[in-house]
């Protein structure tokens, strides 16, 4: 007996309790929705993981802080595709539906994470190695670009209103579980392989297992129902001035967080190793326990927005206190560059990145209407992660090296993050209201 498909939206904002989704059903919306997000982060876990290892085979060079950059490098091009991605597979999601765009975006990744698995190193194929990872890394992020967007207009518009904070911070949660499995796994590895066997195939089996990732997300993603697509194709303009000017301040509200974000998640484990001297297995608990608070208080902090009915009060507290702590956070790994000061310090201030960044999942897209939510804000996360973001870890490197200053993480993050914190105060608070 095949699965009935789910409705992804009720069809009117008054509608009763008993015309939404049920629970289960509510469920497996979630599922399907952050499953692609899921498969993303989990690729940039693993990569930021093994980024040394990469560096080796595929980028070698004679000094092994450029070796690194252009592993790096290779690591950041991929976003340069996402814009095209958000702006293309965004308004195919505005056009033809959700469920359309979302099986199409995981297909595509999971092809980039076997090409990257499956690539042979520099040793055996030459400049055809960097060359492999580099398109794998561009169809990733052309896919990756379509995918926010879809997905979180998906969780926002499942069921009440009463519960859209919450299923929004969904998206931003299955970051941390992601991270949790990526830096799982790669923990796993190193303390059940020797260097010589991690160098050889073990940092391959990662991106392999996230090929499986794929099928799941597709089976899943069948049962989402796109209701209401039609009329949402009729409605009005996308380029209204209004819709412009929020489009702006959307992409310099993203922009903050996702530069902490690939700071404090994913290059922290390469920082650690090179800068505080801890051992690689060390260095890895510490990006698990970003992962487990990012995991366990999205969805608190995204619930509270909806019980507040607000969702701004949230956001600028988090942003203003890891403005304030992050200069002393890093002064104190530095000075005393040991596991359970570093842990502890990253578990800090990723409770007030999520406190930042929880309900800003659900205030940035209900400041657009149905009809171009899922491009508009596609683009604008495409846009801030490529441009912020995925160059994050390679500026914060380059920076180092330039400076002489192990603290440039935290200067580069304050700045980003005040100019975060002044975007998300200008748009408009959302939360309480019906959805247009």
């Amino acid at each position: 007996m095949s699965a009935k498909p789910i409705a992804a939206s009720a069809s009117s904002p008054d509608a009763t309790a008993s015309s939404l989704p049920t629970a289960v059903s509510q469920s497996k919306i979630v599922v399907a929705a952050v499953i692609g997000n899921l498969l993303e982060f989990f690729d940039f876990t693993v990569y930021s993981f093994f980024a040394l290892t990469i560096a080796k085979l595929f980028f070698p060079a004679h000094d092994p802080v450029v070796s690194t950059l252009l592993a790096l490098s290779a690591f950041a091009i991929g976003f340069v595709a996402r814009p095209v991605g958000g702006f293309v597979l965004g308004h195919y999601a505005d056009k033809h539906g959700r469920r359309a765009a979302l099986t199409l975006t995981i297909f595509l990744m999971a092809v980039g994470s076997a090409l990257i698995g499956l690539a042979p190193g520099y040793a055996t194929i030459g400049l055809a190695a960097p060359a492999l990872i580099v398109f794998a890394r561009l169809l990733q992020g052309f896919a990756q670009g379509g995918e926010f967007g879809a997905a979180t207009a998906t969780l926002l518009e499942t069921g009440s209103a009463k519960g859209r904070g919450f299923r929004a911070s969904w998206q931003l949660a299955s970051q941390g579980a992601a991270a949790l499995l990526g830096s799982g796994m790669a923990t796993l590895l190193n303390y059940q392989l020797t260097p010589t066997q991690l160098l050889d195939w073990g940092w391959r089996i990662p991106f392999l297992v996230g090929v499986l990732i794929m099928p799941v997300g597709v089976y899943l993603r069948r049962h989402i129902v796109d209701d209401q697509a039609e009329a949402a194709r009729e409605k009005g303009s996308r380029l209204e001035p209004a819709l412009v000017r929020k489009w702006f301040l959307t992409v310099f509200a993203i922009m903050g967080m996702t530069v902490a974000t690939y700071v404090m998640m994913y290059y922290i484990p390469t920082y650690s190793i090179q800068y505080l001297k801890l051992p690689p297995k060390l260095s890895m608990l510490v990006s698990i326990g970003a992962a487990c608070a990012s995991l366990t208080l999205c969805p608190l902090w995204g619930a509270l927005s909806d019980k507040m009915q607000r969702r701004k009060p949230l956001t600028v507290i988090g942003r203003v206190m890891l403005i304030v702590l992050l200069y002393p956070a890093f002064w104190l790994m530095n000075q005393f560059p040991e596991l359970p000061v570093v842990f502890s310090l990253i578990v800090l201030l990723m409770i007030f990145y999520t406190m930042g960044s929880a309900p800003a999942y659900s205030l940035m897209p209900e400041n657009f209407p149905k009809h171009v939510r899922a491009g508009y804000l596609a683009s604008a996360y495409a846009v801030a992660v490529s441009v912020f973001g995925g160059t994050s870890q390679l500026v914060v490197a380059w920076l180092i090296k330039v400076t002489g200053s192990t603290m440039a993480p935290a200067w580069y993050m304050i700045v980003c993050v005040i100019i975060s914190l002044i975007a998300v105060s200008m748009l408009e608070e959302t939360g309480g209201r019906e959805l247009t």
